[in-house]
């Protein structure tokens, strides 16, 4: 009789435990691969170094990492949800769409970032499958980004030393110049890819905070500081924006879910305003003019409204060329400089300077519902995840912060197009949304 009592209340225990390994609750299955196929995780985060470095063949390394978490991991097949459906969409459009392409050649590598992207949101969907995949994921990428946000605030320094020992001044004027980044990228296209491991980096902090570690939780969020002090000194009002629409972002989706009660969601949004203004009034302190880029009115800053503007004026007749197809990945520039009269100065297209504007006139209205398709699947996919009262607390909190991300991505790609334009931004911002789309395993 007693033992049976006591193996009664051995299976009751035993079915009540947390299952936050797939099969098991020994530990013996992790994250829905095997334990020697755990060093999975590190896949996604080390293609998108070698991606940002521009080493070797980026489809190459994908494939290669993706035959490695299925061998050593023996995963059952994914089962495919409407977001993956939409990302196999996209992957697939880039084929025809290059038969139809004006200028084909400029559009293989375009196509190259598309696929490369697809091929990574996959390979995270394999490898991160539980809160815990999420979060280690999310810490080797944030990792990153305080690396490239300390990067920057040392070089800002010297260069604004320099600057000044030259007799110059004007943050504002030369702030192309007081940051430096690889030689494939440019500025702009830097600060968004910054900017998107700032939702990974936050992730990790809200992880600790839900799971009651509120020591390591604070600690995680200082390190996040280096990340924001790096985009404010972009003197970007729209990588600014980024930032606070990020933050604002996540606490309207942890209030709105119910993640946390509204009262703590305000107290969050005020104190990341108020670590927002402590880090620009100390860098303004120290170079003075970076607030003044937010609050006045620069010459600079005026010619490249206008500049913007005659852009997507004439983008409107780009997109006329070919409103179903597009001109083709790349080619906007193109069409968009052949188009300027020789007098004018302004508006001179480097890139449409719009994400939206981008995919109408490089992919048409087909390419442009696809990817809209994919932005509400993802939506559609952080709403049912947030939603179910299986998710657990962290995996809320993680997913508040992600999907915090790629709307503040998306804000600041408005008025600047680059999330497309690198390896590195697409394939990040597609491993965002594969970690959006994980769900905890019954």
């Amino acid at each position: 009789m007693d033992n049976g009592h006591v193996s009664q209340e051995s299976g009751k225990r035993l079915a009540a435990a947390p299952r936050d390994h797939v099969g098991t609750t020994s530990g013996q299955r992790y994250s829905g691969l095997a334990v020697g196929g755990a060093g999975a995780l590190l896949a996604p985060p080390l293609l998108i170094a070698l991606a940002y470095y521009g080493v070797g063949s980026i489809l190459f390394w994908l494939s290669a990492a993706i035959l490695v978490a299925v061998g050593l991991g023996r995963t059952a097949a994914l089962r495919l949800r409407l977001l993956d459906c939409a990302v196999l969409a996209v992957g697939t459009y880039e084929i025809p769409s290059l038969t139809m392409s004006r200028y084909s050649a400029n559009s293989v590598a375009a196509a190259r970032v598309v696929c490369a992207a697809a091929l990574l949101y996959f390979l995270a969907r394999l490898a991160a499958r539980t809160a815990h995949g999420i979060v280690v994921v999310s810490a080797l990428v944030g990792a990153g980004g305080i690396a490239l946000g300390w990067t920057a605030l040392s070089q800002f320094g010297e260069h604004a030393s320099a600057l000044r020992a030259a007799g110059l001044s004007g943050i504002v004027a030369f702030r192309s110049r007081l940051i430096l980044v690889p030689a494939p990228w440019i500025l702009g296209e830097w600060f968004t890819l910054v900017l998107l491991t700032l939702p990974f980096a936050l992730a990790v902090a809200a992880f600790f905070w839900l799971g009651r570690n509120r020591i390591a939780a604070v600690g995680a969020a200082l390190f996040t500081l280096a990340i924001a002090a790096a985009l404010l000194l972009s003197c970007s009002r729209a990588v600014a924006g980024g930032v606070l629409v990020l933050f604002g972002s996540i606490s309207v989706l942890a209030a709105a879910y119910r993640v946390m009660r509204i009262k703590a969601a305000l107290i969050l949004t005020a104190g990341a305003l108020c670590a927002l203004g402590c880090v620009l009034t100390a860098e303004n302190a120290l170079y003075p003019g970076i607030a003044e880029a937010y609050t006045g009115r620069h010459t600079s800053q005026v010619r490249s409204t206008e500049g913007r503007l005659a852009i997507w004026k004439r983008s409107a007749d780009v997109f006329r060329l070919s409103p179903l197809w597009g001109v083709g990945s790349g080619n906007a520039p193109l069409f968009l400089t052949s188009t300027a009269d020789q007098e004018e100065t302004t508006g001179f297209a480097s890139r449409t300077y719009s994400l939206p504007i981008q995919l109408l006139t490089e992919k048409g209205a087909l390419g442009a519902a696809l990817y809209l398709a994919l932005l509400v699947m993802a939506g559609a996919a952080a709403h049912r995840k947030l939603r179910s009262p299986n998710t657990s607390a962290q995996m809320k909190g993680m997913t508040c912060c992600l999907a915090g991300g790629a709307i503040a991505v998306l804000f600041r790609e408005l008025t600047y197009s680059s999330l497309l334009e690198h390896a590195a931004t697409a394939m990040l911002f597609a491993m965002c949304l594969a970690l959006i789309a994980a769900e905890e395993p019954a």
